[in-house]
C-alpha cells in the first residue's frame, strides 16, 4: 500500500511538469479513478483511506482538508505524508502502479473536476449505488465492478470489429 500524501503528490507533480492546473475536485476525482484502476488490475487496495460519498462524487476527507483553502482553483502545494515530507511515488520502481497511472493520466487528466465528477455519477457507478443506499462509504466491490465494466466498455469500443 502507498500513502495517499504519495499518490496526491505524484499525480500534482505531473500536472505541473505538464502546466496542467488541477482543482481539488479534479484531484479527488483522479485518485478515485486511479485507486479504481490499481484495485481492478492489482485486486487489492492502492492506500487505505476509504471514499465517502458526497454530492460531486467520491471524497477523501485527508484530501479534502489538505486542500480545500484553493476552492475550485489550481492546487498550488503538495501534500505532507505521515512523517511530514512531501514525496512522490518513484513511477519507475514500480511498473504496475505506472501502468494504472499511466493509463488513468492518458484518459483523465484533460477533463475537468466538473467532467470527472458526472463520470463518478453514472449509473451503475460505485458513488451512485452508494449513494442511492444511503450508505456513507464507497466499498471496494462496487468500485471493482464499475471499474470491470468500464474497463470492458472501453475495449468493445476499441476493438476494431
Amino acid at each position: 500500500m502507498y500513502q495517499l500524501a504519495h499518490i496526491a503528490n505524484t499525480i500534482l507533480y505531473r500536472a505541473k511538469g505538464e502546466d496542467m492546473p488541477i482543482s481539488p475536485m479534479k484531484l479527488q476525482k483522479l485518485i478515485y479513478f486511479l485507486y479504481g484502476e490499481y484495485l481492478y488490475r492489482e485486486g487489492k487496495a492502492l492506500f487505505a483511506e476509504r471514499f465517502e460519498v458526497w454530492k460531486y462524487g467520491p471524497v477523501l476527507d485527508d484530501i479534502y482538508q489538505a486542500f480545500k483553502q484553493f476552492g475550485a482553483g489550481r492546487i498550488k502545494k503538495y501534500m505532507p505524508d505521515a512523517n511530514g515530507l512531501y514525496q512522490v511515488v518513484d513511477l519507475d520502481s514500480d511498473r504496475r502502479f505506472r501502468a494504472c497511472f499511466d493509463k488513468v493520466w492518458d484518459s483523465h487528466s484533460a477533463q475537468s473536476g466538473i467532467e470527472l465528477s458526472k463520470l463518478t455519477h453514472q449509473e451503475r457507478s460505485a458513488w451512485y449505488i452508494a449513494a442511492s443506499k444511503r450508505r456513507t462509504f464507497l466499498n471496494d466491490e462496487d468500485i471493482f465492478a464499475e471499474m470491470r465494466h468500464r474497463n470492458d466498455r472501453q475495449a468493445r469500443e476499441d476493438s476494431p470489429c
